[in-house]
């Protein structure tokens, strides 16, 4: 199940609320925003076992560029893969928020996330709504359902993805 919205609508919030919902184990990770005197100034990647890396900063030289930050690739391939494979062997359930611009820089985090998808295991993800080569791919796939979020239904999509992860689980 992937959640697709244009930034800010809400889908990392919606993502938290559902883990607060559900009873069963989560691995994966999820990515939060660096703020230090109210400005957002970069992106944490955090798994579910507490390990966390910078994954982009304004303050970075990295060559990986997005807008005003520099990409930490060493946290994708560091935090997020693997998580993902922890999460492939014991988690009920895999979480990756998100699968955005910053993760499409590391080519070991794309090969994992096919690894994923192509997993018997249930996921739930967010993913960037303008796609790339990898994200439009994974959206075709004929085994995922997508949610899109927005301003509209962002208060009530909540109800319709926990259904649709029960009905599964």
């Amino acid at each position: 199940m992937l959640i697709t919205g244009y930034p800010g609508v809400g889908k990392t919030t919606i993502i938290n609320k559902i883990i607060k919902e559900l009873s069963c184990s989560i691995g994966g990770f999820y990515t939060h925003e660096m703020r230090e005197k109210g400005t957002r100034i970069g992106f944490y990647i955090t798994d579910f076992d507490g390990n966390q890396m910078v994954m982009a900063s304004d303050k970075s030289n990295s060559p990986y560029r997005v807008n005003k930050y520099g990409v930490n690739i060493d946290a994708f391939e560091k935090i997020g893969i693997p998580a993902m494979e922890r999460a492939m062997k014991n988690a009920d359930l895999i979480v990756i928020d998100e699968i955005g611009r910053m993760e499409m820089f590391s080519p070991k985090f794309c090969n994992m996330l096919r690894t994923v998808f192509d997993s018997e295991k249930p996921l739930l993800a967010t993913i960037k709504k303008i796609d790339c080569e990898l994200t439009k791919e994974l959206k075709q796939r004929k085994d995922v359902i997508i949610f899109e979020v927005t301003a509209n239904n962002r208060d009530t999509i909540l109800s319709k993805i926990l259904e649709a992860i029960e009905d599964y689980l």
